[in-house]
């Protein structure tokens, strides 16, 4: 009972810095697999992981100006192949009780784009945060995953919807090692790509870029290495890095091509306590 009273202490004190850190941005796509879902049920109990970290992040979606960002990270791992993960900008509830089948609500802060270091950029009308919200579904099978995501904005942010493919494979490599190779693209509809990419007549005046109609379509195609170090009992150290390619329209986009990058880049490190 005491380990689970230090739990929501720490987890109530994460939520309460979480206003204070939606003012920073957010290391975006992520995918941090700690450890296999197979050790809690073979442990037959629950595991509760959390976490702080910070990474280094573009500080806006093809950006080629990066930035320092916090990772919060809160998973729990029931018996049953149940889970709750908060990662990063993630979050997401696994609510099928197996160990093949994957499924559940899952939610996606994206931060405000305003007051980012490009100056032709930052003339443009501020892209609102937004929140996407939207459920997915998956499979396990020896150590590979596969899972699908679709998400639309409810914040009134970007007012768009994403659909995105999933990938991992896992690879524990000691006691105290693991490893996965996670990959990932998304598609996007018309709404979020105009938000993000698109360039009207009254921006193209204020920024000095051209005009630019960015359609739906495939907007990047990514892959994560998370690793994890766990030496002790309790306490664990997770570093990742991350390679996103931005596509079609969104590459093209005058946002990225003439002022960004289409080459997206993230590395971080978490240090997470495991009761």
């Amino acid at each position: 009972m005491k380990r689970y009273f230090w739990v929501a202490i720490i987890f109530i004190g994460i939520l309460a810095a979480a206003p204070a850190l939606s003012g920073h941005a957010w290391a975006q796509q992520l995918d941090l697999e700690v450890e296999n879902p197979a050790e809690a049920h073979a442990a037959g109990k629950t595991a509760v992981s959390v976490g702080l970290g910070a990474a280094v992040s573009p500080d806006y979606e093809g950006s080629s100006d990066y930035e320092a960002v916090p990772i919060p990270f809160v998973s729990v791992k029931f018996s049953n192949d149940m889970s709750i993960e908060w990662i990063a900008n993630l979050a997401r509830a696994d609510l099928i009780p197996s160990r093949t089948w994957m499924g559940g609500p899952i939610l996606q802060y994206i931060q405000k784009r305003d007051d980012v270091d490009n100056n032709k950029v930052d003339k443009l009308d501020t892209v609102d945060a937004s929140l996407m919200a939207g459920g997915f579904f998956g499979v396990r099978f020896d150590q590979f995953s596969l899972s699908l995501e679709a998400m639309q904005d409810i914040a009134d942010g970007n007012d768009g919807s994403i659909v995105r493919l999933r990938g991992g494979y896992h690879m524990p490599i000691s006691k105290e090692w693991n490893a996965s190779i996670n990959a990932f693209t998304t598609w996007a509809d018309d709404d979020y790509m105009d938000a993000y990419f698109g360039i009207n007549q009254h921006n193209a005046n204020k920024s000095g870029l051209k005009t630019y109609d960015a359609d739906a379509g495939f907007k990047d195609v990514g892959i994560t290495l998370p690793v994890t170090y766990s030496p002790w009992e309790h306490w664990s150290i997770l570093g990742a890095v991350a390679y996103k390619r931005m596509l079609g329209d969104a590459a093209d986009s005058p946002v990225v091509d003439d002022e960004g990058d289409a080459n997206q880049f993230i590395g971080g490190m978490v240090l997470i306590y495991r009761f």
